[in-house]
């Protein structure tokens, strides 16, 4: 500046050199802040960039928790519901692209939600993968009810929703941090183009900050869009549902309307995935969304809720009032049977036949909130499947009941099962020739605080659906053996066994430990089975069974004649005894059939060397009858009610006297 002030002073006045350096001086000053406000906006500008694009990454990792959870998830139930190790290597291949996108999000976050993301989608994340694997194990060792139970357990659902409200709050930081940052930025351009007055570096500002806020908004449109739909039809899934069903319940409520929910869950679909693989059965999947797609009216939403789950919501008309009724829906539910009943044509040829079971809810402003009319429609449709397949049903109150307490009952079972309620009561056991007591057969009783005690009828069935059969069978099995080392040395104990149990690799270790934890010798115990445990997998009932045999333990065919064993079972299986199923026994007496098929369960036991017990003898005729026949055992009220532990002393004192 000190060049160009000398050069324009040439030859001018002394009094007008004082004003040329003055104003030398300033435009030096102008220039130098010129320079300073264009560095600092450059530099503001590349911050704009870093920080959209950071914004754009948080949005694309959102999107990816909500791909690789479902993914995931997906993988885990399909596993256990199918059997199939292919879902095992799935889920194997989603768990670490997983924990690095969660590992990225904790690095990008603000400090407080990366703290929080940390601390609970990782862990929640970690302890989910720790289920998922302890319940893949129970898998490879049989027990699939008891897998199942655990990805159904409370704690379980705990466990995704402290996983969903660690991705929640992460969503919340990315649209609370993108907006902040995105007005800052865009302040401080704005003060920075009036600062230096060029309308071009405005331009130029206001394109880099709109460019930015239109890449976050399609990336957070993306990302909404990925977590709300199935990635295999395209649908809305559950997520997507519930949202939509929350904003129809709501706008039903507004206008007085009401809203039908309608769950289907598809008949022998397993089938198509056994027969065909799993490409087949998701081609299927692709083509019922595609078929349901077409009963689809104005305002209505299909979804896929997952597996061979899909719902449908429609909005009915206020204004119409014979659309408020259930006909419209059943007429719908109807046509939906229909054209998911007509065959669909699979890659390569095959062609797979299923149905749909469906369950009906409808809303109205006082019925509740969205989740409940999903828990309604569930009710439903369970009762539509009980009644057969490819049918439709509504929910009624009176389902709701015996549903309900059947739960109750199953918390309260749980509870026992947990506690060692449950006690073992004993039956006798008596050789038929001599009419001495050789044993007792131990029969649960649960001894409940308000209904009494509850017969194992009642009971052994909700235990094997809620995943309880082998811890109840366990501690009952301990007492039993505990309580026979008091009772003399020729006295056995037999103990009945669940089907679910002779898919369980573990059984023979259990048995063993019993043996080993009471001190009973192994050929005092008797192991009962039923005809239906051999349905399945007969291959490993015969490795199980061989290993019972194997420890010394007896083994009995529970209530022959009645299920599915055939007559290769017999020559298959490890079996010492038959017992003859209690309503033929009954019957002997009246009807010359039942005495025809228990004298041929007879005959055929003593040829292949197995002994017989009958069950149900109530009465000495019967009694004789058997005996002729050359019944071995008999068990029934003749010989003696179950009893308790304490009155089992009092029959083995009488039987020692005569």
């Amino acid at each position: 500046m000190s060049r160009v002030y000398q050069f324009c002073a040439l030859g001018m006045p002394d009094r007008h050199k004082w004003r040329l350096s003055r104003w030398t001086s300033a435009l030096a000053a102008a220039l130098g802040t010129l320079l300073w406000l264009g560095s600092t906006g450059t530099g503001t500008r590349a911050e704009m960039r870093l920080a959209a694009e950071r914004a754009v990454r948080m949005a694309e990792l959102r999107g990816t928790f909500a791909y690789y959870d479902e993914w995931r998830t997906m993988s885990a139930r399909m596993a256990v519901a199918s059997g199939d190790p292919q879902w095992v290597a799935r889920f194997d291949e989603a768990g670490p692209k997983l924990a690095a996108a969660i590992a990225e999000a904790v690095a990008l976050a603000t400090p407080a939600v990366g703290s929080t993301l940390a601390k609970t989608v990782e862990e929640a994340n970690g302890d989910l993968t720790t289920m998922e694997r302890a319940a893949f194990r129970m898998l490879a060792e049989g027990d699939r009810n008891s897998a199942q139970a655990l990805l159904d357990g409370p704690e379980f659902t705990y466990l995704q929703a402290v996983y969903a409200s660690g991705i929640e709050a992460f969503g919340q930081d990315l649209e609370t941090l993108a907006m902040a940052r995105a007005k800052t930025l865009n302040d401080r351009a704005w003060m920075e183009t009036a600062g230096l007055g060029l309308s071009a570096l405005f331009l130029v500002a206001a394109v880099f900050a709109l460019r930015g806020r239109a890449r976050l908004r399609t990336a957070l449109a993306a990302t909404e869009a990925v977590a709300r739909t199935d990635a295999l039809t395209g649908l809305p899934n559950r997520r997507g549902l519930y949202e939509q069903l929350r904003t129809a319940v709501a706008r039903a409520d507004r206008i007085g309307g009401t809203v039908a929910l309608l769950l289907c869950d598809l008949d022998r679909f397993k089938g198509v995935n056994d027969a065909h693989g799993h490409p087949a059965g998701d081609h299927l999947l692709q083509l019922v969304a595609a078929r349901l797609r077409n009963v689809e009216g104005a305002g209505s939403t299909i979804a896929r809720l997952g597996g061979d789950e899909f719902a449908l919501i429609v909005p009915l008309d206020a204004a119409d009032p014979s659309s408020l009724g259930s006909e419209s829906v059943a007429q719908l539910a109807r046509r939906i049977i229909g054209m998911l009943g007509q065959p669909f044509a699979l890659p390569d040829g095959p062609v797979a036949q299923i149905g749909v079971s469906i369950g009906i809810a409808l809303a109205r402003a006082e019925d509740g909130d969205a989740d409940a009319l999903v828990r309604r429609a569930d009710v439903a449709l369970y009762r539509a499947k009980a009644d057969g397949r490819s049918r439709y049903h509504f929910f009624d109150p009176s389902l709701d009941a015996p549903i309900q307490a059947r739960a109750l009952l199953e918390g309260e079972l749980r509870q026992a099962v947990a506690h060692d309620l449950l006690l073992p009561h004993f039956q006798p056991l008596v050789d038929m020739t001599t009419g001495r007591l050789i044993g007792f057969e131990m029969l649960a009783r649960w001894p409940h605080p308000i209904r009494g005690t509850i017969p194992p009828v009642e009971f052994v069935p909700i235990a094997e659906d809620a995943g309880l059969i082998g811890a109840m069978t366990e501690g009952l099995l301990r007492r039993a053996c505990r309580a026979a080392t008091a009772w003399p040395s020729s006295i056995v104990i037999a103990c009945n066994l669940s089907p679910i149990q002779l898919r369980d690799r573990g059984l023979p270790a259990t048995v063993q430990s019993i043996l080993t934890e009471t001190g009973l010798p192994a050929h005092r115990l008797e192991l009962e089975i039923t005809e239906s445990a051999l349905v399945g997998d007969i291959d490993l009932a015969r490795d199980l069974l061989g290993k019972l045999k194997a420890l010394g333990v007896r083994l009995a065919l529970d209530d022959f004649g009645t299920g599915y064993s055939s007559l290769r079972h017999l020559q298959l299986l490890p079996i010492d005894k038959l017992k003859i199923d209690a309503s033929f026994v009954r019957a002997m007496g009246s009807d010359t059939e039942s005495r025809k098929i228990v004298a041929a369960v007879i005959g055929l036991s003593h040829s292949l060397g197995l002994l017989t017990v009958a069950e149900g003898v109530e009465d000495a005729g019967t009694a004789a009858l058997l005996r002729d026949l050359g019944c071995d055992v008999g068990q029934g009220w003749l010989y003696g009610r179950p009893t308790s532990e304490d009155a089992v002393g009092a029959l083995l004192f009488e039987a020692a006297r005569s």
